[in-house]
């Protein structure tokens, strides 16, 4: 299920499958002059990067390997599934160590468990977007980032995917100057932030003299 979404994520963002095996897909993606290759790879287990490196270039596909621009732009996402997220801590030295390891391809390893996998069920790419986009989820996902929701997911896999494009809505832009007017009146200090408006008119004493004036005149009251 996880992988189908990053394999619909990877077509949005004008990727083609060049090659396809049980465990690995390839794809490219040509622009311009611009190309870039992705590899989608299936974990059955956590291995050494050495290892992994050698098995991902036995499979690389001819069409990769005679392209001089394969070796520099390359991604290589490893997806791992854990029964639980608290299984994590088993294979964390193991995942940062295949992360860091600056030889063959950027790599990505993407893990999830039982729970995040079943949260995203039923969903595809463009649902993703909206979810990711929603800015109530967001509210929901900060009071409980621990929780295997539907946000909690999409927002991993754009994290751990930065070559993806956050998604974004445009909205009409309110000046600055009505942001504060707002905030200020709602702090009930609209007076005050008059006075300070007139300061570029005013002597600095006698602004400093009103404000004061002003706070006695509300304790009398």
């Amino acid at each position: 299920m996880i992988i189908e979404l990053i394999d619909e994520a990877l077509i949005a963002h004008e990727f083609s499958k060049a090659l396809e095996t049980d465990t690995t897909r390839f794809y490219i993606r040509e622009i311009d002059n611009a190309i870039r290759f992705a590899i989608l790879h299936k974990l059955d287990g956590v291995l050494a990067p050495a290892e992994l490196n050698s098995e991902i270039t036995q499979a690389v596909p001819d069409v990769f390997l005679n392209n001089p621009s394969f070796k520099k732009n390359c991604d290589l996402v490893c997806v791992h599934h854990l029964s639980q997220l608290s299984d994590f801590k088993n294979y964390e030295e193991q995942i940062f160590a295949i992360e860091e390891d600056p030889y063959f391809f950027k790599k990505y390893v993407f893990y999830y468990s039982d729970a995040e996998e079943k949260a995203l069920q039923g969903q595809n790419y463009e649902m993703l977007k909206a979810i990711i986009a929603d800015k109530e989820l967001f509210n929901q996902y900060k009071e409980q980032p621990l929780t295997a929701t539907q946000y909690s997911v999409a927002a991993k896999i754009f994290i751990k995917l930065p070559f993806l494009e956050l998604p974004f809505q445009k909205r009409d832009l309110v000046p600055m100057r009505l942001q504060a007017e707002g905030a200020v009146s709602e702090a009930g200090l609209t007076k005050a932030y008059e006075s300070i408006q007139k300061l570029t008119k005013t002597n600095i004493d006698d602004l400093i003299k009103e404000m004061i004036s002003d706070e006695l005149a509300n304790i009398k009251n």
